[in-house]
């Protein structure tokens, strides 16, 4: 099987481990008005200027996966997860306009704190879809059964999702 990491990337400048949804509701309005002033020109703060609709789509489906990965078995530390993609992924690379990211190696991360989504589970949910969301056992399972390349796996799964999103529910 190919070998597998996560990758998390980020706006130049940033604390890739700050998660906003982790603030207290007003801190996090205050901060979203806050970035979205300082970047009105960049793609990934704009999120944040509308943060009266993103908020309570992203608190959905924060939720909606946590939930389905403790059914699923998972044990999550936080409320709200950091979310990584699978590999790389040239889409959020240049959303974020920058190369900065952290990448970890997946058979480093617990299995417990971990979960993965195909596609955005955010924008999912803003479709009125539910996200399909998958332990790290259930990845490397669908995997395993494209001959266990990645590349066959993210082309038979993805359809027209950019990439699987990955929800880590632990700071490592």
């Amino acid at each position: 099987m190919d070998k597998l990491y996560i990758t998390h990337y980020y706006f130049p400048g940033t604390d890739p481990w700050k998660n906003i949804m982790l603030l207290p509701e007003k801190e996090a309005f205050r901060k979203a008005e806050e970035l979205s002033k300082a970047h009105p020109d960049t793609t990934c703060f704009g999120r944040f200027a509308d943060f009266v609709n993103y908020y309570p789509a992203r608190k959905k489906a924060d939720a909606f996966v946590r939930d389905e990965f403790i059914r699923l078995g998972g044990d999550p530390k936080l409320m709200h997860p950091y979310s990584f993609a699978l590999m790389e992924c040239e889409y959020l690379r240049e959303w974020f306009n920058s190369s900065d990211k952290l990448v970890f190696d997946l058979d480093e991360i617990p299995d417990d704190q971990v979960s993965f989504t195909l596609g955005d589970s955010c924008a999912l949910i803003v479709q009125g879809k539910e996200p399909v969301v998958l332990t790290k056992r259930l990845l490397l399972e669908r995997i395993e059964a494209c001959d266990g390349s990645v590349d066959a796996f993210l082309k038979a799964s993805l359809d027209r999702c950019a990439y699987v999103e990955v929800q880590l529910w632990d700071r490592i």
